[in-house]
């Protein structure tokens, strides 16, 4: 309750503020209420107040009845906004923080609501350029002399206008285009006429159709059981779990939609997490086909008005429908009763920095208290989701076409001088004779993965980093992937300076100049993250090869994630060995998953599909399973493994680091951690410390306790953390916890 203090007509609030503030832990702050926002303000209201020399925004988390400071000296909350986190994201947020052991400040910036608008001076918000054409009689002789860009944009422009930030975004180019255009006439830029919303109609991954009611397709029998079975699950009480485990192609997004269509039934509300927003936007497409304006879509890509819009329709209920990517799981939407993680294996479900939360646990979380459905789908799912058999729902067939032929191609005896050998190249130029089209998939990129001296074996390393760098010949530079920075290739060997350095590992880049050697340069169609910077170019991108024939699309493992071309009839993957060989427990497991799923993008429509493997280790076994479609046996042998070894499910990981400048610092904070550490675990459970490559110029020790129990091993991490945290940043060491980790470099 809200107590009144004495002799004033104020109360008094505690706040957590919305700041990436260091040292401050979970500490709250006690405000005033100022008497004209009583009645306006209560737990779970975001303000704006003063923290320091400036405002911050802030949460309202409690009530308070009594002070820690005479009252004379509280400062007052400044203003209110119009949007409220509700009570059950305020547990969310408390319950994300528990389990990964992260502050409940951060956690509560995943729940909170966007920013309307960046403020000023006085609390005004910021004004946008308001963009229109200038009548076509008017501009018509300038318009015809345009460059390739500003006519892009000038197409762009819907018949009201549009704000001038969100326009650029959507045509993907600089705010000196439309300044040329306004220059040369043919623009007109002003201010926004009143509520505007300052966007395109229909921008970027949100031109889609938008038309409820779309035909549902007839279900073929396997379909129709997994849906009985899933509303079953869904209708019992409490909350349940299921994988629905199709194989590519196999129709799972239809059995989400009529699961969806059932909880609408209920007047509850459905959650579609699918891994990137920007590589699906034909799963955003179907949902708003057939739900229509019921559909929101809340994701990082969007505008920040466009962000703002999605979410107060969300939180008013008019879009009881949600897709988004991992951040969507916090979407403000009541009566939460389905949430779908669809290519639930997908590491991008793991966010990499604080809070450190996977969106399958937060998941689990939220429908924890309310109850309802949380459906896992994949044709390649996780080792921890297949070890439960009552709780997994299998479709073996495809929905159209028929599963690919697969074939190994052994380089040890068809490789040659390159990257793709005879037999590929030659299925690759039947493929285009046909008019068809072909995925290649190399996972790695860049032109050179390292370069080296094949007279002394120096490799070239990243001085902040020791890790190797990458040749990338667009820029003619060598480049750390892991702190951006860049370097000139020397002629000669800088250890021996007895022979020039030789570049080994090709990429996408080398791949791609190979091909253009064999096909037309403009069927080629490169996807990699070193091209495409922006959604609004993945989906450009892949539109613009959709309809290419024939057609080429090469790329890293964006090229294998939830594409459904009707043509592709022949997959290349070029090196099948690129992820086996690193220092990870889960290596195998997603070299079969990226070569199954790259796999069946090929053939999925009438026409045949196959698939080429090039590989120098045809007889490892996740590669030869992944091609004979030995599902059942590769999960069977990776459980056991894991069993003897104590990897999950059979066990629960906690992943400590220290980082320091200083690398004796780091190693010693680490090593007495595994000391304090080591009274509550045994040698089976406790592994390390050990030393990992230094990042941005700052050293790096880590160690990983792998506990049977996980609860128990959370809270003894817990404790260590809340009493060594200020020693350890006294000594210039950070320490870092990584509850269930997905990586380990």
């Amino acid at each position: 309750m809200t107590a009144a203090l004495g002799g004033t007509e104020g109360r008094m609030v505690q706040l957590v503020p919305l700041l990436r503030l260091r040292h401050l832990g979970d500490r709250v702050f006690d405000y005033l209420v100022p008497p004209e926002l009583t009645d306006r303000i209560h737990v779970g209201s975001v303000v704006w107040a003063p923290f320091g020399r400036r405002s911050a925004r802030a949460v309202v988390v409690a009530m308070a009845d009594s002070v820690s400071r005479e009252l004379a000296e509280l400062r007052a909350i400044e203003s209110t906004t119009d949007d409220a986190i509700p009570q059950e994201l305020l547990a969310l947020a408390r319950a994300v923080s528990e389990r990964y052991l992260s502050s409940y400040e951060s956690c509560l910036r995943l729940v909170a609501p966007p920013l309307a608008a960046r403020r000023r001076l006085g609390g005004k918000p910021a004004r946008n350029t308001w963009v229109t054409r200038v009548p076509a009689s008017t501009a018509e002789a300038t318009v015809a002399k345009l460059t390739t860009k500003q006519a892009a944009v000038l197409d762009a422009i819907p018949p009201g206008g549009s704000g001038i930030g969100a326009l650029c975004a959507c045509v993907d180019v600089g705010r000196g285009v439309l300044r040329a255009l306004a220059a040369k006439g043919v623009v007109e830029l002003g201010v926004a006429p009143e509520g505007s919303s300052m966007r395109p109609e229909r921008p970027i991954a949100e031109a889609l159709p938008c038309v409820s009611g779309a035909a549902m397709p007839r279900l073929w029998p396997e379909q129709e059981q997994a849906v009985e079975q899933l509303v079953a699950a869904y209708e019992q009480p409490g909350s349940a779990q299921r994988l629905l485990w199709g194989v590519t192609g196999s129709g799972k997004t239809e059995v989400y939609l009529r699961l969806v269509s059932r909880v609408l039934e209920d007047g509850a509300g459905a959650i579609l997490l699918v891994p990137e927003i920007a590589l699906t936007p034909q799963m955003i497409a179907r949902v708003r086909a057939r739900f229509g304006d019921k559909v929101g879509v809340l994701h990082s890509g969007l505008a920040p008005g466009e962000r703002v819009r999605e979410y107060r329709r969300i939180a008013r209920g008019d879009a009881p429908v949600v897709v988004g990517a991992r951040s969507a799981v916090f979407a403000p939407l009541a009566n939460v009763k389905l949430i779908v993680v669809d290519e639930s294996h997908d590491t991008s479900y793991k966010q990499e920095e604080e809070p450190r939360y996977h969106a399958l646990t937060v998941a689990q979380l939220r429908l924890g208290p309310s109850g309802g459905l949380l459906l896992e789908g994949s044709a390649t799912p996780r080792a921890e989701s297949v070890g439960q058999p009552e709780e997994c729902v299998r479709l073996t067939r495809r929905a159209a076409g028929a599963v690919p032929e697969c074939e190994v191609v052994d380089m040890r005896t068809q490789g040659g001088g390159q990257l793709l050998a005879p037999r590929c190249r030659e299925a690759l130029a039947e493929t285009l004779r046909r008019g068809e089209q072909a995925i290649v998939l190399l996972n790695r990129r860049g032109y050179a993965g390292y370069v080296h001296c094949d007279l002394c074996g120096h490799v070239m390393m990243c001085s902040d980093c020791e890790l190797s760098v990458t040749y990338h010949s667009r820029v003619g530079r060598l480049l750390c992937h892991h702190c951006g920075r860049t370097y000139a290739q020397p002629a000669l060997c800088p250890a021996c300076a007895g022979a020039p350095l030789t570049r080994a590992a090709p990429g996408t880049e080398r791949l791609d100049r190979e091909l253009r050697t064999l096909v037309p340069h403009e069927q080629v169609f490169r996807m990699d993250s070193d091209t495409l910077t922006s959604g609004t170019r993945v989906q450009a991108l892949l539109r613009a090869f959709e309809s290419s024939r024939p057609a080429v699309l090469v790329g890293t493992q964006m090229v294998a994630k939830g594409h459904d071309f009707a043509d592709v009839t022949l997959v290349l993957v070029a090196d099948a060995d690129t992820g086996l060989y690193v220092p990870d427990f889960r290596a195998a497991e997603r070299t079969f998953q990226l070569l199954t799923q790259v796999a069946g993008r090929a053939g999925r429509a009438e026409r045949p599909g196959r698939v080429l493997v090039q590989t120098w280790n045809p007889g490892v076994p996740c590669i030869r399973m992944a091609l004979l479609r030995e599902e059942k046996a590769f999960y069977e042998q990776e459980l056991e493994s894991r069993r003897r070894l104590g990897y999950p499910p059979f066990a629960d990981l906690v992943r400590l680091m220290t980082v320091a400048e200083n690398g004796e610092r780091a190693q010693v904070g680490a090593q007495y951690l595994v000391e304090r550490l080591s009274a509550h675990f045994s040698g089976q459970e406790l592994h390390g410390p050990a030393r990992l490559p230094t990042l941005r110029g700052r050293a790096r020790w880590h160690l990983v306790i792998a506990a049977g129990d996980g609860e128990r091993a959370r809270a003894i991490v817990k404790q260590a953390m809340t009493q060594l945290q200020e020693p350890y940043r006294r000594r210039g060491v950070t320490l870092l916890v990584d509850v269930d980790p997905q990586s380990f470099s």
